[in-house]
């Protein structure tokens, strides 16, 4: 009662200001006791004590996922009898059951959840939240759902719809397979990972939980009441965080676990990857392929074989080399130079390490004796005696990577001298769930239930610990790319992969609902083995699901389409398969896969998709800087920005850019379109440039996919209004993502792309040198020399007005002056004037003239006006304005057909007449009426003797075609006919 009668007598004072966390509030009940601590207004920390009352230490612990523990409480607190305020929280507690009612102030005072603590058997305690009209949730974690064979991957879906989220074992990470719905096997085997934050959304409520616990957890969502189950916890923990919208809520959560650090630049460009490269010469011969035809590519990662596993299996060697971390030297000969070497052709290596350490490896058990004297693994419980491991990998110790002093020791003596020293770019820390365990064995930090859900998250701390502690040695930025992890990998350079994936699309559509949950869990740097880790057959037969009706499994279609969707969407962009890479290998499980864009799938597709990644990486890089500053997502889900637009609930088969840019995925073999659902606002198709205006949303049908004039698979992808995008110049000379050009040249210009908006817009574009950290705090957080750069977009009179401001700050390599083009979209039947600080810029003849060194000026290509201004002092203002005119007859645009129009139910079969708006392109805006037989088809002439109408319904025109099906009703529609291309479009609008 002690602490209690504290919180009573603070009623003293009825409202207080803080500088500092209250006395925590405690609510002692039976021989249980619920306690709070208030960390801000809109934090509260949550411990169930379930067998124990509070009478003394009132601090609640955290685990090793909480980053920030230094709050300085709320601004206003004012505790009461029943519970306390504080400026954004209503906050009671039942004096009979430790239950906590919540009430958000700054949402209508309505009351968002009731928390209670809850002991459900002997093995599971808890809470149970009361659902209080919640719609949806996120967050939570990775899994794969079992494939129903009627309805392929599963893409979109959130967890309240399916019930709630768990893991299939009993200690929370795991590694298991994919199955179908009758629990057959598909295919693969991937890892499940707790990422326990839940995001609960309702109508103009929402709230976001998280479970501090290391234990196991399950999520039952499937109840009014929803159960959070915490395995063998003697108390539960949870921070409640409230916020006005979702970006608020997840702004706090990585507050609280850390947000990322900025990732080296080189990880936004491709590395190509396989299981496994065994020699030098098959990488040599991998990259050249790629380079001879024009394929940008940024490094590679090495599997097992660099280290000499596959070598020492294939001869039979008593000498298992699992744990060295040193190169193969038969395989991989002069490591130091080769690494050079590559470095010095802009090619950076990854390399991959397990948590496994050989008693046998090729140096007598050095690297095991040295940890085993640090008493560096995983020990049989009891007894000094480390736990022996005997699997695929040999006779071995598992590293406990939270005794600090061995994973110190590791780095310094081990990885740092054989990996970082070399050169190498960063680490590939595999089978990190881990893969293999023993129940009974027990760690630094306690048993195996204590461990196993933290052990890839201290793996990647102790990585990024090692460079923190050698920076002025070395200060290259720390990133690896792990399998596993949970809540706060991110904080330490961590990029994770979904796993060892089948090469389906069913797969993959999976991937990208746990890409969107894993958002949510403050995982902005996610990826697959784009094309799959396991190509090959299943229990049922089966190679994948997701196949249009009538055609059947294509390896090249699954990897273009699986290509073409990474381009945009993963981070790094890494192709990865089993190349019958384990040794003795046969029959199923020795697949041949080509991994590398260059040799698989529509090779002149696979260029133009990274290609258009490459041009977009300043963009990229931007939002990197915005993740480690404030939180922001990389790629979003649509909820995230869109969270009361219920169509848009659960869907993963759409993401968000940044805030500006929409991509919707291809989702199906051999499917020619697919919708897409444009939220409220103004759109431009980033492709096409069509314009799409929206109070409530629009869903714009048969989007095409496949794109003849291109030969390539095109995800769909449209920009907000106002949307600046900047970009670098890309080309069949372009290396990597710096802008390395193999035939030595420069193009270092800055290219600005502006979509117009009737609001002013900004964009803050970040630079760095890339690589390296300049410093870090006592927090170990890291700190850059950054140049920001701010654009602005202003509408004025008939026109707007563009400026890129002065630069502000500095680095190592930093650029001095450079030119700068901006791309501005007008209506192409327009003329144009512009100007550049005042003074009017010339028309120029062409783009080569546009692009001929040092070039100042201007040319209009269609709808977009393209303005140069020359080289440029970084520190100089660029004004540019652009005024237009509008074309009153005979805009000059190349067309096919001398005229058109559309004739159709809407104006009786008589004539409306479409305009040519651009080169081939004719468009109008029609209403039709709300009948089941709306029709309508194109005529050049006006009396049918030369007319279009479409025979199959695909958005293609035949001469005296069929009819045309208006087929969403009632309405105004922009049609337009793409002349050139024997194709048009239907937009409801």
């Amino acid at each position: 009662m002690k602490k209690k009668l504290l919180a009573v007598c603070c009623l003293l004072t009825p409202s207080l200001s803080f500088a500092s966390i209250p006395e925590p509030y405690v609510v002692n009940y039976g021989l249980a006791s619920t306690v709070i601590e208030i960390l801000d207004d809109d934090l509260i920390h949550i411990s169930f004590r379930h067998h124990s009352n509070t009478i003394g230490e009132s601090t609640i612990k955290n685990t090793a996922m909480v980053f920030k523990k230094d709050y300085s409480g709320p601004k206003f607190y004012n505790p009461n009898d029943n519970g306390f305020n504080t400026k954004e929280l209503s906050v009671s507690v039942d004096s009979n059951n430790g239950c906590i009612s919540i009430n958000e102030l700054n949402q209508n005072n309505k009351q968002s959840a009731t928390i209670c603590p809850a002991i459900y058997d002997n093995t599971w305690n808890g809470a149970s939240v009361h659902n209080l009209g919640m719609h949806s949730v996120y967050g939570l974690g990775q899994t794969f759902a079992s494939i129903d064979l009627n309805n392929g991957g599963q893409v979109n879906g959130e967890w309240l719809e399916a019930g709630g989220f768990s893991t299939p074992d009993d200690r929370g990470n795991t590694f298991s397979s994919v199955t179908y719905s009758d629990g057959a096997y598909a295919g693969a085997t991937t890892p499940r990972l707790q990422f326990p934050v839940l995001y609960a959304v309702g109508t103009n409520i929402n709230y976001a939980l998280f479970l501090d616990s290391k234990f196991k957890n399950d999520f039952n969502l499937s109840r009014e009441w929803w159960e959070i189950r915490n395995k063998n916890a003697a108390e539960t923990n949870l921070y409640y965080m409230s916020g006005a919208d979702l970006p608020d809520l997840r702004s706090d959560f990585m507050e609280l676990v850390g947000r990322p650090p900025v990732l080296p630049k080189k990880a936004l460009g491709m590395w190509v990857s396989e299981f496994s490269y065994d020699n030098w010469a098959e990488l040599d011969d991998t990259i050249k392929t790629l380079r001879q035809k024009n394929f940008p590519l940024d490094g590679a990662l090495l599997d097992v074989a660099w280290f000499g596993f596959k070598h020492a299996w294939q001869n039979n060697s008593d000498a298992n080399p699992m744990g060295d971390l040193s190169f193969d030297e038969q395989a991989f000969p002069d490591p130091a130079s080769k690494v050079a070497s590559l470095k010095k052709d802009d090619i950076g290596l990854i390399t991959i390490e397990e948590s496994y350490v050989s008693k046998q490896g090729n140096y007598g058990g050095t690297n095991y004796d040295g940890m085993a004297a640090h008493d560096g693994f995983a020990k049989n419980c009891g007894t000094s005696d480390a736990t022996e491991f005997n699997n695929w990998f040999g006779i071995s110790g598992m590293i406990d990577w939270s005794n600090n002093a061995a994973a110190a020791w590791w780095h310094d003596n081990v990885r740092k001298p054989n990996i970082i020293d070399l050169g190498v770019f960063g680490h590939w820390t595999d089978l990190g769930e881990p893969e293999d365990f023993r129940p009974d064995s027990c760690y630094a930090n306690g048993n195996h239930a204590d461990y196993n859900n933290v052990h890839n998250l201290l793996w990647s701390k102790s990585i990024y610990d090692g460079y923190v502690r050698n920076h002025a040695e070395n200060p290259q930025r720390p990133y690896s790319i792990a399998r596993a992890g949970t809540v706060g990998s991110q904080r330490y350079g961590v990029s994770l992969w979904s796993g060892d994936i089948g090469g389906r699309l069913d797969h993959m559509n999976m991937h990208y609902n746990a890409a969107m949950q894993m958002s949510f869990a403050g995982i902005d740097y996610y990826s697959s083995d784009i094309g799959g880790f396991w190509r090959k057959f299943d229990d049922k037969g089966n190679k994948d699901t997701a196949i249009e009706p009538g055609t059947g499994y294509s390896e090249n279609e699954m990897y273009s389409l699986w290509f073409a969707n990474a381009a945009w969407l993963d981070i790094p962009l890494r192709p990865h398969g089993n190349n019958c890479g384990m040794p003795g290998a046969t029959g199923n499980d020795c697949i041949i896969t080509e991994t590398s864009p260059a040799l698989i799938g529509n090779i002149v597709g696979n260029l133009s998709n990274l290609r258009q990644r490459y041009e977009l990486i300043p963009y990229y890089y931007s939002l990197a800087h915005r993740a480690y500053k404030y939180g922001e997502p990389v790629i979003a889900p649509m909820p995230f920005y869109y969270q009361d637009d219920q169509t848009l609930s659960g869907k993963a088969d759409q993401k968000m850019i940044g805030k500006d840019i929409l991509v919707a995925s291809l989702t199906t073999q051999f499917k020619a379109t697919r919708d897409v659902y444009l939220p409220t606002g103004s759109w431009y198709n980033y492709h096409t440039l069509e314009k799409y205006d929206t109070v409530n949303g629009i869903t714009l049908p048969n989007v095409n996919l496949w794109i003849p004039s291109e030969n390539r698979n095109r995800v769909p992808t449209y920009v907000r209004a106002g949307a600046i995008i900047p970009m670098m110049y890309v080309d069949a000379q372009t290396k990597d993502v710096f802008g390395h050009r193999k035939d030595g040249s420069r193009h270092d210009e800055l290219i600005v792309k502006v979509f117009p908006s009737d609001k002013a817009s900004s964009f803050t574009l970040y630079e760095d040198d890339g690589t390296t950290v300049d410093s870090y705090d006592t927090n170990s957080v890291p700190h850059y020399l950054v140049r920001e750069t701010l654009i602005n977009q202003t509408p004025i009179s008939n026109g707007v007005q563009i400026t890129i401001d002065a630069a502000h700050g500095n680095f190592a390599g930093a650029l001095s002056s450079r030119n700068n083009e901006v791309r501005y979209l007008i209506n192409s039947d327009d003329s144009a004037t512009v100007t550049l600080n005042g003074s009017p810029l010339t028309s120029l003849a062409n783009r080569i003239a546009l692009e001929a060194d040092g070039a100042k000026g201007w040319i209009k290509e269609g709808s977009v006006i393209s303005i140069r201004t020359g080289v440029e002092s970084v520190e100089n203002i660029k004004t540019i304005e652009i005024t237009t005119t509008q074309c009153q007859y005979n805009c000059g645009f190349a067309s096919n057909q001398p005229s058109l129009a559309v004739r159709g139910t809407n104006n009786n079969w008589t004539s409306t007449e479409m305009t040519l708006i651009a080169d081939y392109t004719w468009q109008v805006e029609v209403s039709f009426g709300a009948s089941s037989n709306e029709q309508f088809k194109f005529d050049v002439f006006g009396d049918w003797r030369k007319n279009f109408g479409d025979n199959g319904s695909d958005g293609s025109f035949e001469l005296n075609g069929a009819d045309i099906d208006i087929r969403e009703g009632e309405g105004t529609y922009r049609i337009t006919l793409f002349d050139n291309s024997n194709s048009y479009t239907v937009t409801k609008i």
